[in-house]
């Protein structure tokens, strides 16, 4: 197993530690192997002498928690839309009907 500086890796017999000499070599099978699997991507290095010799579990940021919330649909995002549409042209409406009322009320009173 490869794992890179970003945290990513990849696996694979063919992979060594001359495939990606800037990256950190892990044996496939070893315990942090399966730890790196486990916790991906929400660890962080644990690095002696620059070796990578653990990954320590870490909280997702609030950028990682917004991703993994459902993603509205455009259908959804455009039903939205229009609700809001219809309440601003139902408020505009009603202060029409207000208006029209006060005229007549006015027109009335003058008779």
């Amino acid at each position: 197993m490869i794992v890179h500086a970003n945290g990513s890796y990849e696996t694979g017999e063919w992979l060594t530690a001359d495939t990606y000499p800037d990256a950190y070599f892990v044996a496939d099978g070893t315990e942090l192997a399966v730890k790196v699997q486990a916790l991906y991507p929400y660890y962080t290095f644990v690095i002696v002498d620059g070796v990578l010799v653990d990954v320590a579990e870490r909280a997702k940021t609030p950028e990682e928690e917004a991703a993994l919330l459902p993603q509205k649909s455009l259908e959804e995002l455009r039903i939205e839309s229009l609700e809001a549409d219809n309440v601003a042209l139902m408020t505009a409406l009603a202060d029409v009907y207000e208006q029209l009322i006060a005229l007549q009320t006015n027109e009335g009173g003058d008779a």
